[in-house]
């Protein structure tokens, strides 16, 4: 069963992450916003955008169909799940490319970008999923 019932509950979570994220550690997306890329998360069950845009300071994090309409330099497919493992720290980015689970549309290597604000996001993802009540 999907972790995440709807796009909506994805993108609830996914934002006030990303807003705690800010706020305790400031410097976690320095390697993505030192990359200048811009790379779209497609996920699937359920079907959700999300777009890092590291061209412009701070970070912008777009969702939805505003997402989908950004062009990128790196498309990302990957399962919902396999995201939700990623930001608990249950599955490392690397297993999931490896897997399958994970398929970028560009260059393999600018996939690393991502690593250092998933790892980030590990300290903070388990408190936002617990109170969300979705563990």
């Amino acid at each position: 069963m999907a972790v995440y019932a709807t796009e909506e509950q994805l993108y609830e979570t996914l934002q006030l992450l990303f807003a705690r994220m800010a706020a305790q550690h400031a410097d976690a997306d320095a390697a993505l916003l030192k990359s200048r890329l811009r790379i779209r998360l497609r996920c699937t069950e359920p079907t959700a955008v999300i777009t890092f845009n590291a061209r412009e300071r701070p970070l912008q994090i777009l969702y939805g169909r505003e997402a989908g309409q950004t062009a990128v330099d790196l498309d990302v497919a990957i399962l919902t799940d396999a995201l939700h493992e990623i930001l608990l720290g249950n599955l490392r980015l690397s297993k999931a490319l490896g897997s399958g689970q994970l398929k970028p549309e560009g260059p393999v290597w600018k996939v690393t970008a991502l690593a250092d604000l998933f790892r980030a996001a590990q300290a903070i993802y388990p408190a936002v999923v617990a109170e969300r009540g979705l563990v």
